[in-house]
């Protein structure tokens, strides 16, 4: 079941589009996957205790049990993965988060574990953890919930990245300004995270756009809903000819010129305009229960947050979702 090749975590592999055969099943496996998720009785006895045995098993499919055929092997990818959901789950420190599990014999046994792992030993692990391994966890949560994606919508927010003290900034006239832009493209039915994309900010959600939609090809949605932030013919033009979609973006009132901007009011239907809401549910519910500030010192690592608060969130939904 889980692919017995071994690589650094430090390398980072180039974005595919992943199936069922990327992660070691036939198309036929697929049924019983969904059986397991949905019939364990195991994840009915407590929210985070489901939370807890959802992430072990989505890592336990997606990334090798360990980084390296030579290393110690005391602890698997796939319970330090877990702990640091888990962390971010529980809007923890590192040493507040192996407190918490040195105290629980029953989250020891959900970890496979009788020996709580050093804190440090999970900032390491987050630190060469791959971005591409968290997406291909993503990938595959949306592989096991039968995405069939009529309308989807678009839109980013920004993710405050201050690690300091407000006093100490503000005395020494050291306030952070800039942020983690966050782009995010969702079903609007299962309110999955279809796609993300994550950068420093400040940027105009338009950069974020043509690319998030080509990822969404795939799909094949009805309608993209997006705001008048999306409001350019490039934008409309790759919606319409590209992806076979209408677009629903309200059209700004001093557009002169454009064919599809033009002709969007012809389009444009509030009632499937006002689905747009469930993205920014999605950002409430990643900044309130997740967290909205990200605690990470450098810029790359803060990209990477992100992109983990993000995958965490679509485990969070699919326990709901089942």
């Amino acid at each position: 079941m889980i692919r017995k090749i071994y690589y650094s975590p430090v390398h980072i592999g180039v974005s595919k589009q992943l199936n069922l055969s990327d992660f070691g099943f036939k198309n036929s496996n697929i049924q019983c996957l969904k059986r397991f998720l949905n019939k364990n009785s195991k994840f009915k006895e407590n929210k985070l205790v489901e939370f807890i045995e959802r992430t072990y098993y989505y890592v336990k499919i997606a990334i090798n049990k360990y980084s390296n055929a030579f290393s110690n092997h005391l602890y698997s990818q796939h319970t330090l993965f877990t702990i640091l959901a888990m962390k971010i789950y529980t809007k923890s420190t590192y040493r507040e988060i192996t407190d918490v599990i040195d105290v629980s014999d029953v989250i020891k046994r959900y970890l496979r574990i009788k020996k709580v792992p050093h804190f440090t030993t999970i900032q390491k692990f987050f630190k060469r953890l791959p971005s591409e391994q968290i997406r291909e966890i993503n990938q595959l949560i949306l592989l096991l919930n039968d995405i069939k994606a009529d309308i989807i919508a678009l839109d980013g927010s920004g993710f405050t990245n201050d690690y300091a003290d407000k006093y100490y900034a503000k005395i020494r006239q050291k306030e952070r300004k800039s942020y983690i832009k966050n782009h995010l493209t969702i079903d609007v039915k299962t309110r999955l995270i279809l796609y993300y994309q994550t950068s420093r900010g400040p940027k105009y959600d338009t950069q974020f756009a043509k690319p998030a939609l080509r990822q969404i090809k795939k799909y094949k949605p009805d309608y993209i809903v997006a705001d008048k932030a999306y409001d350019t013919e490039p934008i409309r033009k790759c919606i319409n000819e590209e992806l076979k979609a209408f677009d629903q973006i309200p059209l700004k009132k001093r557009a002169k010129k454009g064919q599809y901007r033009l002709k969007s009011p012809t389009i444009f239907r509030h009632k499937i305009y006002i689905n747009r809401n469930n993205i920014e549910s999605i950002f409430s519910v990643i900044k309130r229960k997740f967290d909205g500030t990200n605690h990470s010192r450098s810029t790359q690592l803060s990209n990477k947050e992100t992109k983990l608060k993000n995958t965490i969130y679509n485990i969070y939904r699919s326990t709901q979702i089942n």
